[in-house]
């Protein structure tokens, strides 16, 4: 709906938290979104983008040398800005976002969160734009997230995702 978005003067959002308990499909909707939005695309404009879905667990970001894991955060951010430069529509999702974006503690010592989360705060903000980047994270625990993640202009949208009920759980299985 573009033309409310100009029309209430709204940024569109930037990224969207999918948040439920376990194995009720946030990361097939983070798939189906992604899927969806190119054939919108595609049925509006007639251009048919590649589609560039980066799916990415946030243990496998994690690492114990020092820095190690905030540079992999600016290269998934970097491939998506490049692909999205190129034409395609570029999605980031990090499962299990709150191993890595986990509410940080003051103290006396370091830990890695207090870096990345600040990482990623700058990344989503940047002084490079993320056009047609579209940041998608899914948690079992949504209340492990620091806030400074889920701040407007950031993650804008929270969706709670339920199980299926039986029905649906049926109609899923059928397509799949």
């Amino acid at each position: 709906h573009r033309d409310l978005f100009q029309r209430f003067e709204h940024t569109v959002p930037k990224g969207f938290l999918l948040y439920g308990p376990p194995g009720c499909g946030k990361t097939l909707l983070g798939k189906a979104t992604a899927h969806n939005l190119r054939r919108l695309v595609h049925a509006q404009t007639g251009v048919d983008h590649p589609e560039f879905f980066l799916h990415i667990k946030g243990t496998e970001i994690l690492n114990m040398w020092v820095g190690e894991s905030e540079r992999q955060i600016r290269d998934l951010f970097a491939q998506c800005r490049e692909r999205a430069r190129d034409g395609a529509l570029a999605f980031l999702f990090i499962d299990e976002a709150e191993s890595i974006l986990g509410t940080r503690r003051a103290g006396r010592y370091h830990s890695m969160q207090s870096t990345i989360v600040p990482m990623f705060c700058t990344e989503m903000d940047g002084l490079e734009p993320l056009n047609n980047v579209v940041v998608i994270l899914a948690s079992n625990r949504a209340d492990l997230i620091d806030p400074a993640i889920l701040r407007p202009g950031r993650i804008d949208r929270k969706i709670k995702v339920q199980r299926p009920d039986e029905r649906g759980a049926r109609a899923i299985y059928q397509i799949y």
